[in-house]
């Protein structure tokens, strides 16, 4: 199994993979909130040209706390060179950011 690890820092949208990296089969993806002092607000979501596609949206990861999203939440798609790009924002509900750790696990 390989994987792909991810320190979040940043209120900035973060490409997590991008289209062409041919990650089709993602068996789990883990989001630890890292932060010393706040909660953090995650949102997940495909991109191909303009549009987003929410796989999760405003999802609060209290301090200290990890969310695991596995297969049967549908986290596989299609990352070819003509299929989504995977993304995320993080940050506190306003504008300050919030470190959180994470980790894809593919086949």
């Amino acid at each position: 199994m390989a994987t792909f690890f991810h320190n979040i820092t940043t209120t900035l949208t973060q490409d997590l993979l991008t289209a062409g990296d041919n990650v089709n089969n993602v068996k789990s993806i883990t989001f630890a909130n890292v932060d010393s002092t706040n909660d953090a607000k995650v949102d997940l979501f495909l991109n191909k040209s303009d549009s987003n596609f929410y796989i999760l949206k405003n999802v609060l990861i209290p301090l200290g706390s990890t969310l695991v999203l596995g297969p049967e939440d549908g986290v596989a798609f299609n990352n070819s060179s003509n299929g989504y790009s995977m993304r995320t924002q993080v940050d506190d509900g306003s504008t300050t950011a919030v470190a959180v750790d994470i980790i894809i696990k593919w086949v």
